[in-house]
């Protein structure tokens, strides 16, 4: 089983990783595949440089879904989780693997803000006004291949993640419930 997530920045999925991984599932996050490109380019690895260098993937490759496919052929247990699926073409190149799920994942913009300003991550906005401009372009597909809020329609099951980390927690426990009926 393949669990891929989808999301707006800052609304969990990292979350859903960790306890998925105490579930037994490999994880792969798509930016990591662009990391390890933009290194070998000598490119700065920050938000906006993987975007266009993922952005740039695709073109060349003429599929959209590019990095599903490099992300599929990375797998080698029957149990993983994908991070960071930011188009549909990455999802109707993904489910051409095995069985797959598509979570998506969402939260207001002010709770995702404070969750970004506490982990602290590199390239991450620093100012709510900053988060705002950036989350809105990314969700409404204006930065090239980034169309989270099409891939939020596409999910298989859709979390709301306002509340505490035992309540996702638990809704991935549903899901995976489900799953196994």
């Amino acid at each position: 089983m393949i669990i891929g997530l989808t999301g707006n920045m800052g609304c969990g999925k990292g979350e859903i990783v960790k306890y998925l991984k105490t579930k037994g599932f490999e994880h792969y996050v798509y930016s990591d595949i662009l990391r390890d490109i933009a290194k070998k380019k000598n490119i700065e690895a920050n938000r906006e440089n993987l975007q266009k260098l993922g952005y740039e993937i695709k073109k060349d490759s003429r599929n959209l879904g590019i990095l599903s496919r490099m992300l599929l052929a990375k797998i080698t247990s029957d149990k993983a989780v994908v991070d960071g699926i930011r188009n549909p073409d990455e999802i109707r190149e993904l489910r051409k693997g095995a069985e797959v799920h598509i979570i998506g994942v969402t939260a207001p913009q002010k709770v995702r803000f404070g969750r970004l300003s506490k982990r602290g991550r590199e390239g991450d906005p620093k100012t709510f006004d900053e988060f705002k401009r950036l989350d809105n372009l990314e969700n409404r597909g204006k930065t090239k291949g980034q169309e989270i809020n099409k891939c939020l329609k596409m999910a298989d099951f859709t979390i709301v993640n306002d509340s505490s980390v035992n309540d996702l927690n638990k809704k991935i426990d549903d899901i995976l419930s489900s799953l196994q009926k």
